[in-house]
């Protein structure tokens, strides 16, 4: 028999992953009664999933209206380009001086290998290699706190989800400067190299909203 707990942990990661990928938009009311029956789970491990969710900022718990799927505003979305600015130059650094820099500089390149060549790059290819980048300098580094955080790493998930703010012409050099960084062991170089990458996009985004 699968006990409460195990019911909501299936259906909070189902939760979560919808809310990643997208098919629960930001904004959207969770409606218990049509949760319960799409995950067939009743609602008392439906309410704890919700509950693990909410500390994990994906969902909010607005006072007698219910759960939504949160809904960032901008300046959390430029705090959180900064978060990853100042997490993922630490993390570049570390690759650099551990002594298998080499070997995760060439899986890093073997990510965007495809597209040094091509001449017309396909934009959502390499988003999603732009995404795996970015969550491989961090799960690679041998900075066990920055691997284990999984709530902060919802916000950095959340940087994405704007999908690519600068054009693969724009951003494909800097990525492989930073690997060429990594390879050589220079920690501080690709740490300059991947902060500078973040502070870029940053600068876009408020220009936009100026």
């Amino acid at each position: 028999m699968i006990s409460h707990t195990d019911l909501s942990q299936l259906a909070y990661l189902e939760l979560k992953r919808q809310i990643l990928e997208g098919e629960l938009e930001k904004g959207e009311k969770l409606v218990q009664e049509r949760i319960a029956e799409q995950l067939g789970v009743s609602r008392m491990p439906l309410h704890k999933a919700f509950q693990m969710l909410e500390s994990e900022f994906l969902v909010e718990a607005i006072p007698r209206r219910g759960y939504f799927v949160k809904k960032f505003e901008f300046q959390e979305l430029i705090d959180a380009f900064e978060c990853r600015e100042v997490l993922e130059g630490l993390a570049a650094r570390r690759l650099a001086l551990q002594d298998d820099h080499r070997q995760i500089a060439q899986e890093l390149f073997d990510i965007f290998q495809p597209f040094v060549h091509q001449k017309e790059v396909d934009v959502e290819a390499y988003r999603i290699a732009d995404q795996l980048f970015h969550n491989m300098v961090r799960q690679k580094s041998d900075n066990v706190v920055l691997k284990k955080l999984d709530a902060l790493g919802n916000y950095l998930k959340m940087t994405f989800s704007l999908g690519l703010v600068r054009t693969p012409e724009q951003t494909l050099p800097e990525h492989l400067s930073i690997i060429e960084a990594i390879r050589k062991g220079d920690g501080t170089g690709a740490e300059e190299l991947i902060k500078a990458h973040a502070r870029k996009t940053i600068q876009i985004l408020v220009n936009k909203n100026a």
